[in-house]
Order: structure tokens, then C-alpha cells, then sequence
């Protein structure tokens, strides 16, 4: 079940010249499909290609395939690129879902529009077969948590090696899905504000009785638990609030903090963004 969107170009075009625009463009692999991935927000679409007939090597048309029953996230990222792709290549468009298009023209809110209720009928159809249970989480803060790892690596580019700008994850801790950073010995990194701290500890780890060493081991904080070592969050036109570390190596304060956590013994799963469900679109299907 997904949404699918047709283009068909003025005039046949050379699958090179194509596949020449998307090596430029970042994220996407080319194949016989052309596939975009993003491993920073778990954002991912299809785009496949109908040739001239006879000549493999000139296409005159290409389908989007954008899978429904995922968080409404996929259509933030995936219409810009769309909407570039319509641009450079003049196509005209066929679209054939509800509150779509049509026969266009192509728009930003024409796209929304058919995704957005297409994806909406996705939850409502599986949910009707499949009673889960499905992980969900409220849409405005995964659509926070998503910008910030859109623009994550832009952001490191410009701070430099100063700080690290981590990736921000969902997890099942418990049983609850959370936001999650994780925040390794106390190196200096620009900490978004999440639900929940994942202290990595490796050389900062107590060391046991009887053994030179422990193994690395990890440990869950609050957010307001840093306030005291790092000071409260702030708003800085980032994508979400942030502790700016004013520090380069950890002093004793944040060393001996680490050193005293309690270590993480509960049940704690990584998961994959496109598993974590709209808690919206979930609550409207119910």
C-alpha cells in the first residue's frame, strides 16, 4: 500500500542525463530504480523508470512509490525532492490518489494533500486487520527530532570537531518509545533535548573490586539531570533545544557524576524511525 505518483517527460529523455542529476543530488543510489535512503532521519522512497519502447536507454515516464502506514515524516522529506525532479525535467504528472492532483499541475500542497490522506487510509486499513500493538509517537516532536537529524551533518560541517552533533533515536525502553541521545564519557556534544540521556560509559566506568577494569556499560538520566553539570537547555534556532558544552576535554565534576550512575539494567530496544507510528493517526483509526 503506498502512494503512487506518474510523471511523464515532454520528450524523451537519455537515462543518462537522469542518472546524472540524482549522482549529483545526495542519498540516492542508482540502479535500475533509483532508491533515496536517508540513514540520518530513516526516510526512504522509490523511483522507478518506463523507457522508449525498443530503447532501454531513453525514458519517457517515471512512478514514485512512497509507502503508506509510516510516520507523516516521509512526506516532508520526500516532497522537495519530488518537487525538484518535476522541475528540472518539465513532467507532467498523473495523479491518482484521492485529494491528489490529478492531472496536475505539480504543487507542494497538492502532494501533502494526496499523501497525507493516503497515508491516513493506510493506518485505518491495516489497523482494521492488525490490532498491533504499533509504536507510536506525537507528531510534533518527531518532527522536531527529525530536523534535527536532517540537518545534523550541515551542523557538524559548521561547528568542526570542537563538539560532537549527535544523531537523535528512538527506543523501547520498558516498553514506551522515547527519544534518546547518547552522550559517550562525557565528550563535549551539542545535546539536544530528548526524552531520555544514554550515558555510554567506557573509561570513566567504576572500577570493581578485584578486576583492573570493567567492560563498558550504560546508564539513563533525565534531561533535568544535567542541569546542575551542564546547565539548563536553550533555544538557539536549532531544531530543538540545546546544551552548548563550554568545555574540551570533561573536568573531575563531570568525570566523577559519570563514574556514580547507576547502571542500566532494564530493557532498552533501538528502533528504527519508520517504525514509530504517528500516535495521531493511530488515535484517529482506533
Amino acid at each position: 500500500m503506498s502512494y503512487d505518483l506518474f510523471f511523464n517527460f515532454p520528450q524523451a529523455a537519455q537515462r543518462s542525463a537522469v542518472d546524472e542529476y540524482f549522482t549529483r543530488r545526495q542519498l540516492y543510489k542508482i540502479d535500475s530504480a533509483v532508491v533515496y535512503e536517508n540513514p540520518d532521519t530513516g526516510v526512504y522512497f522509490v523511483l522507478e523508470f518506463r523507457n522508449e519502447e525498443g530503447d532501454p536507454n531513453r525514458v519517457v515516464g517515471a512512478s514514485l512509490n512512497l509507502n503508506y502506514f509510516r510516520p507523516h515524516i516521509f512526506g516532508l522529506e520526500a516532497e522537495p525532492e519530488i518537487r525538484a525532479f518535476v522541475e528540472r525535467f518539465d513532467l507532467a504528472i498523473d495523479d491518482p490518489q484521492m485529494h491528489g492532483m490529478a492531472q496536475g499541475p505539480y504543487t507542494s500542497a497538492g502532494f501533502y494533500s494526496g499523501w497525507n490522506a493516503g497515508n491516513a487510509f493506510g493506518y485505518r486499513a491495516i489497523t482494521a486487520e492488525n490490532k498491533g500493538p504499533f509504536l507510536s509517537y506525537p507528531e510534533k516532536k518527531a518532527e522536531a527530532v527529525w530536523s534535527w537529524n536532517k540537518q545534523k551533518r550541515a551542523l557538524q560541517t559548521r561547528i568542526g570537531e570542537s563538539m560532537f552533533v549527535p544523531t537523535v533515536m528512538f527506543a523501547t525502553i520498558d516498553g514506551r518509545v522515547q527519544s534518546i541521545v547518547v552522550w559517550g564519557d562525557g565528550i563535549p556534544t551539542l545535546m539536544p533535548l530528548t526524552d531520555v540521556v544514554l550515558v555510554v560509559r567506557d573509561k570513566f566506568a567504576p572500577k570493581p573490586l578485584f578486576r583492573a577494569k570493567q567492560g563498558k556499560d550504560h546508564c539513563l538520566v533525565s534531561p533535568g539531570d544535567l542541569n546542575g553539570l551542564l546547565g539548563p537547555s536553550t533555544d538557539e534556532g536549532y531544531a530543538l533545544p540545546v546544551r552548548v558544552p563550554n568545555y574540551i576535554d570533561p573536568g573531575a565534576d563531570i568525570v566523577r557524576w559519570i563514574g556514580k550512575l547507576q547502571a542500566f539494567s532494564g530493557d532498552l530496544k533501538l528502533v528504527r524511525p519508520d517504525q514509530v507510528l504517528s500516535e495521531e493517526l493511530l488515535k484517529a483509526s482506533a
